[in-house]
């Protein structure tokens, strides 16, 4: 337990030296979300709500952290990275996300990767995940949250 907590103060530290940035960034409060699992037998919670804050550190590369309740019916805190590789226009980006997350199968803290698709208005923003499967400790799903800028 107490290497998870040291992983969530490091994510917390990193998260204060972002924030002290003086350079103007894209800030946005996510609001957890909704997934569908591709095993449907399992009885998986698919209304994933929670609270989240990203930060644009420049035009291909985020950083989030935050909490949601996940498909176990359990609190996971995340730590995320988003790089994005492709932006073919209309306020559409591709890339992938990684980085750890907790509160899954036999394991405290798991790695992540998974392909992203973000699509920006204005103010508001909606994300897409695909999260493969990786048995024992993940069941794959399709995620998408939705997200509010408030600073830039």
């Amino acid at each position: 337990m107490s290497r998870m907590k040291n992983l969530l103060w490091m994510g917390v530290g990193t998260f204060a030296l972002l924030a002290s940035l003086n350079a103007p960034a894209a800030e946005l409060i996510s609001f957890g979300g909704a997934s569908y699992h591709f095993e449907r037998d399992l009885g998986h919670n698919e209304f994933n709500y929670g609270l989240g804050y990203e930060r644009d550190i420049n035009a291909d590369l985020s950083v989030s952290a935050g909490v949601y309740k996940n498909s176990l019916r359990r609190a996971s805190f995340y730590l995320l990275g988003n790089y994005y590789l492709f932006a073919p226009g209309s306020g559409f980006r591709l890339g992938a996300t990684g980085g750890l997350m907790s509160g899954y199968h036999r394991a405290a803290v798991i790695p992540v990767l998974m392909p992203t698709i973000e699509w920006r208005g204005e103010r508001l923003a909606v994300q897409a995940f695909a999260v493969p499967t990786v048995k024992p400790y993940v069941d794959g799903a399709l995620v998408v949250q939705l997200k509010y800028q408030y600073g830039k």
